[in-house]
């Protein structure tokens, strides 16, 4: 782009970045907030995360460490409404961090009556907050009936939703392909994309 239109590569990083400042500030491409989603009056609502690429880090490589070789990560937990489709809040963490845990940042204020439909990454959420649907665990000790592969197969049908909406997300390529941007600008783009996703269901 930049040899393209005869300019540095600066002047379209400063561009980029006032843009992102600019569309930040406009009410069309802000999240909802956490409030919405913990009064009692608040829909359902699912919950999943979505792992993003990024460089590895010259310093605290260990905690954006995923898991996988050679692969360092941020995280993306997006709480989603069951009815609206509204993506109503997020919350971002370093690879090594469960997802479990970044729920629980998320939890505190969140009425009884709302509904959470979760996957196994959230096993132990029915502990803290009863109204929670959660897969059923299969093991060699112990196997499912046939009951529960059916709670199970009712619970995905219904949280095929959130992928979908992980996928609009990462039509993207910031967040599709490896974050190549300083990692003090991701939660920006996050909350940015997840912003256009609710101006596109509006």
């Amino acid at each position: 782009m930049d040899f393209e239109f005869k300019v540095s590569k600066s002047t379209i990083c400063t561009i980029i970045h006032f843009v992102l400042a600019a569309l930040l500030k406009d009410k069309n491409f802000t999240l909802f907030g956490s409030l919405c989603t913990k009064t009692d009056m608040s829909e359902d609502r699912q919950i999943d995360v979505t792992e993003i690429r990024i460089e590895r880090p010259r310093y605290n490589q260990k905690e954006k460490y995923s898991g996988k070789k050679k692969y360092h990560t941020m995280k993306i937990q997006i709480i989603r409404g069951v009815k609206t489709g509204f993506i109503y809040e997020i919350e971002i963490g370093p690879g090594a961090e469960h997802d479990f845990h970044l729920w629980k940042k998320t939890f505190e204020g969140t009425p009884s009556n709302v509904t959470h439909e979760v996957d196994l990454g959230y096993l132990g959420m029915d502990k803290i907050h009863k109204n929670s649907r959660i897969p059923h665990k299969n093991s060699k000790y112990y196997k499912l009936t046939e009951e529960e592969i059916k709670e199970n197969k009712e619970l995905a049908k219904d949280r095929i939703f959130i992928e979908h909406t992980n996928s609009w997300i990462k039509r993207f390529k910031i967040l599709s392909s490896k974050f190549r941007n300083h990692l003090s600008y991701f939660a920006k783009f996050a909350v940015l994309l997840c912003g256009f996703y609710n101006f596109d269901k509006a």
